[in-house]
């Protein structure tokens, strides 16, 4: 120990004034059975921050301000919600999580950016509106109120004066601003193109909006094929920055919507190859390209594959009666159909039939067929069919030619007899000889061959695809942005002025009450005709609206300025705000909001808006939180969902269907409206308190992963905050705690010049000074010193041994709770970090100064995750602010979140114990354990056997236990395990 305590000091605890202390105490009975009204605190202290965030905002000071200036920025931002009236428990996790990071990095003296605000516009308002017969907009004020209640009532805190709702024309304004620029820089365009209809919503839908089922991602419909003029942004002009960016964000966003990007990006390189067509009506028509990523496979071909809106299609469709009748009923088919129409009068041609080497099977002339599975925005809307080497080409032509054989190119080896004639053989390998010359090369060696020789006839090329296609935006509906342009027959479309914006959406009230679907703007007679800009002359506006993941592939980016009327944001704010360092939500944006503002980001960055400094990308860290799943009853006789009230939970392990008294089945699924599993947070938080709902939904499950849902165990985190309470009134009513503060202090501040405050003092300094007072008080006892001395000063060594176990406590909590804060994001670790740290802290031997310093860091460690709970620990042990004066010196700190977040302070190495409990075993069976020291780590085996059988024999209970009819020396081999915390003598 370094020596840090003077002469007086040392003089000072020769006189005896160490303090009293008590050991193995026990709380009163009127202590433990104190209770707390949690949901009273909270209403008591959000009345307070209500209060200090008044006074704040009229100048006149407040509390909740950090202390010190802000070391750097950090913005945490959640995805923002839809305003549906109603939060959900995925809201209630997300926005926890959230609050409990930015809080953190507040109370490390970060300038944080938490805003909130609301994603307004969408289908489901408009909807809502026409079943209602209500204003959309009304509708969505309602509802923003009501959650915004909610919210608050979470007890997270916001950034309220940065909120905004999309709806707001002085949000869409810069909306349809971005619109412009992207305009204006060739990146939005109109064009005819093959659609997405969803006939229940009528509207177009992005490809990202059909699942696999060929279904509406929000309707449910059966998506139909339109082809109508629509606005595309050129997302496809940053695929390549998209892919190659992701590389720069490993580590840093979950692997899994890494690979989802990637995925949904889909580029593919392999060959462009012509096959020649030949049609036997004597027409005459162009090649048929496809692109193919194993040119390897050409030898194996048998049939082409097109698209409905392939060009030989639509044109031989004209004259085929039979052909259309088929195409209007493809909309219907599953995208995996089987079903074919194989053109009459007309085949295609390998282009390797021209080779003399090539084989008859090769040369013979292929079927061309119209099927579902083949999309005309793929490639060329063409496929090459290789059955043998393809599961779904192998399908469709064990379907359409269940009776002619499958042709098999590639082997697992360059010897034919590997093959199997049961399955496609989808893998790499060696070309069979169904291959001609090329038999026996390797399929990486026969792509390059084969591509060589169909570049030098013009039937090929190597190249590349990708599955992105432009991001379609047009939205036939009413409650979204206008798209700024207007069209004049004289000038075409033609851009909407800066200086005229917003467009804002015109009152059609008679719509709603009508309950009308379809797009009211294209009957809004006034709002849509109107003058060109360019030409004076008659013009109609653009009736289409934007599809709303527009309003939210930028909306991050509003949050640093968003009260700015003239810009999208400045750019010095954007400099400093952006990029968002931590975002939060739900995996299932992994794919489109996340691509869309990944886009738009980048474009940002090629504007004067924001010079960016990682390659525009908009989020450097991405936290992806699972779902919520609630507890589900079904009927196992058929199935059937049930209601609550159909179920008897008297015996929560064993449900009872009250209509047929037979068990119902129990299991945790995604919650929903139809499954009636879906949990009220406002009644959770109502009946045990926002700060243990906070708790708890963090406590169930690591964050990224699924919560089921059991409000049973909640009960666990009210009887631990109440410990905490418990505690803390202990600590306040001990006498004996507070004859030891007194002398401790007056002790471990004394000095040589006496110039030491109470204000500097430390749990460091304390540990040190008390240690080495003991020590002096140690070398100043003589043999004669009178016994009560002597058990002064042995109580002094448990009291230390005490707070260094105490202490060294609190240094690992500092440490494990920091790096899930800050890193990995372990939030339900924490959780049990602190509920170990209050079980050690309220168990701990003795009353000492150090157990009000523990508990101190125990509620800053706490604040982030229940802050109600935190300010009223806080208030209770810091009556007087005494507590507050002696971890920051004269300044006083009115909440706990002024006292900034602990920090370790290099004691944990040097508390660490001298000594360690050994449990001493005779042939495997326990027989007592002694308190040893620990050993030296650089012992070898037989060493280490020596040093620990003489440290044990060393003691009282081991030569008590193990000499006599126990004699370990004649053990016959002697086991040291776990570093010497066990030792087994064979005799």
């Amino acid at each position: 120990m370094v020596q840090l305590v003077s002469k007086y000091a040392g003089r000072a605890c020769l006189r005896g004034h160490f303090p009293r202390v008590r050991f193995n105490r026990q709380p009163s009975t009127q202590q433990a059975h104190s209770s707390t009204d949690h949901v009273a605190v909270e209403r008591k202290w959000r009345r307070k921050w209500q209060e200090a965030e008044e006074m704040k905002g009229s100048g006149r000071g407040g509390g909740n301000e950090q202390i010190g200036p802000p070391k750097k920025k950090r913005y945490i931002l959640p995805m923002f919600p839809y305003p549906s009236g109603d939060l959900h428990m995925g809201h209630m996790r997300v926005y926890t999580i959230s609050d409990v990071l930015s809080r953190f990095r507040r109370m490390q003296g970060y300038d944080v950016i938490h805003p909130i605000g609301w994603d307004a516009f969408g289908l489901p308002a408009e909807n809502a509106a026409i079943e209602r017969g209500v204003d959309p907009a009304i509708w969505t004020v309602k509802n923003i109120e009501r959650m915004k209640q909610q919210l608050q009532a979470m007890n997270c805190h916001w950034d309220w004066d940065r909120e905004f709702r999309t709806c707001d024309p002085n949000f869409y304004k810069h909306t349809q601003r971005l619109f412009l620029l992207l305009h204006s820089s060739g990146l939005a365009y109109q064009a005819e193109s093959l659609v997405n209809y969803d006939p229940i919503d009528k509207t177009v839908l992005a490809n990202e909006q059909v699942d696999a089922n060929g279904k509406s991602w929000r309707s449910g419909a059966k998506v139909e094929k339109r082809m109508l003029k629509q606005w595309f942004l050129k997302i496809s002009k940053f695929r390549e920055d998209l892919l190659a960016d992701l590389e720069s964000l490993e580590g840093a966003w979950p692997e899994r919507v890494l690979a989802m990007q990637k995925n949904w990006l889909g580029k593919s390189t392999g060959a462009r190859i012509k096959f020649p067509v030949i049609a036997y009506d004597q027409r005459t028509h162009s090649d048929i390209e496809v692109f193919t990523t194993r040119p390897d496979t050409l030898f194996g071909v048998q049939y082409i594959a097109l698209a409905s809106t392939h060009p030989i299609v639509q044109e031989l469709a004209k004259e085929d009666v039979e052909l259309q009748a088929f195409l209007d009923t493809m909309p219907a088919l599953p995208p995996d159909s089987k079903i074919g129409y194989v053109l009459p009068n007309i085949r295609a041609i390998n282009p390797l039939a021209y080779e003399e080497s090539t084989p008859d099977a090769t040369k013979a002339s292929l079927p061309i067929y119209v099927t579902p599975y083949v999309l005309g925005d793929y490639g060329d809307g063409a496929v090459m069919g290789v059955p043998g080497h393809d599961g779904r080409d192998h399908a469709f032509w064990k379907h359409n030619h269940y009776d002619e054989p499958i042709r098999l190119v590639i082997a697992q080896s360059a010897d034919d007899s590997t093959v199997t004639m049961n399955e496609p053989f989808i893998h790499h390998g060696h070309l069979t000889s169904h291959n001609g010359p090329y038999a026996g090369l390797s399929t990486a060696e026969a792509s390059k061959t084969i591509v060589e020789i169909l570049e030098t006839k013009g039937l090929g090329s190597a190249a590349e695809t990708w599955r992105l296609r432009d991001w379609l935006i047009s939205r036939q509906r009413y409650w979204g942005t206008p798209i700024p342009i207007i069209h004049c027959n004289s000038c075409g479309p033609v851009p909407v002025p800066v200086s005229e914006l917003p467009v804002e959406l015109p009152s059609v009230e008679g719509h709603w009450l009508r309950g009308k679907a379809g797009n009211p703007l294209e009957d809004a007679h006034d709002w849509v005709n109107t003058s060109c800009p360019k030409c004076g002359g008659n013009a109609k506006r653009d009736t289409d609206t934007m599809d709303t993941f527009v309003d939210s592939s930028w909306y991050f980016m509003r949050f640093i300025d968003p009260h700015n009327k003239d810009e999208l944001f400045d750019s010095k704010l954007a400099e400093k705000g952006l990029p968002v360092d931590l975002y939060i939500g739900g995996v299932e944006h992994a794919i489109l909001h996340l691509l869309y503002a990944r886009f738009i980001s980048k474009f940002v960055a090629t504007t004067s808006l924001w010079e960016s400094k990682n390659d525009g990308e908009p989020f450097k860290e991405l936290l992806a939180q699972g779902m919520v799943h609630g507890k589900t009853y079904s009927d196992p006789a058929n199935g059937r969902f049930l209601k609550p009230n159909e179920v008897d939970l008297s015996t929560p392990t064993n449900p009872i269907i009250i209509s047929s008294g037979s068990t119902a089945n129990l299991s945790f699924e995604k919650m929903s409206k139809s499954k009636y599993n879906g949990v009220d947070p406002m009644m959770c938080m109502e009946r045990y308190s926002a700060d243990a709902t906070r708790a708890h939904i963090l406590f169930q499950a690591p964050v990224s992963e699924v919560l089921e849902w059991d409000e049973e165990k909640i009960t666990g985190i009210t009887r631990w905050f109440q410990r905490i309470y418990d505690h803390i009134d202990k600590l306040n009513s001990s006498h004996e705690f507070d004859v030891a503060s007194q002398s401790i202090r007056s002790l471990a501040q004394a000095d040589t010049n006496d110039t030491l405050k109470g204000s500097d003092i430390n749990p460091k300094r304390y540990l040190l000074n008390f240690a080495d007072s003991i020590e002096l008080k140690k070398a100043g006892i003589s043999s004669s010193a009178d016994q009560a001395v002597k058990t002064q000063l042995v109580d002094a060594r448990k009291m230390l041994k005490s707070d260094k176990k105490l202490w060294r406590a609190v240094q690992s909590a500092i440490m494990s709770v920091t790096e899930s804060y800050s890193s990995t994001y372990s939030l339900n670790i924490v959780i049990s970090d602190l509920m170990s740290l209050t079980k050690t802290i309220s168990e701990t031997e003795c009353f000492t100064p150090l157990q009000r310093f523990a508990t101190i860091v125990l509620i800053q460690l706490l604040a982030p995750i229940a802050p109600a709970t935190a300010e009223e620990c806080w208030s209770r042990i810091n009556p007087t602010n005494n507590a507050g004066e002696l971890l920051r010196g004269k300044a006083v700190a009115n909440s706990v979140f002024d006292l900034g977040f602990p920090e370790i302070d290099g004691t944990y190495d040097l508390l660490a114990p001298d000594t360690q409990t050994c449990a001493v075993q005779i042939n495997g069976k326990l027989r007592f354990t002694v308190e040893i020291p620990i050993p030296d780590g650089q012992l070898g085996p037989k060493e280490l056997e020596t040093w620990m059988v003489s440290r044990i024999m060393g003691t009282e209970e081991g030569q008590k236990r193990l000499v006599g009819p126990m004699d370990v020396s004649r053990a016959k081999k002697v086991i040291v395990v776990r570093g010497g915390k066990t030792v087994n003598f064979v005799i």
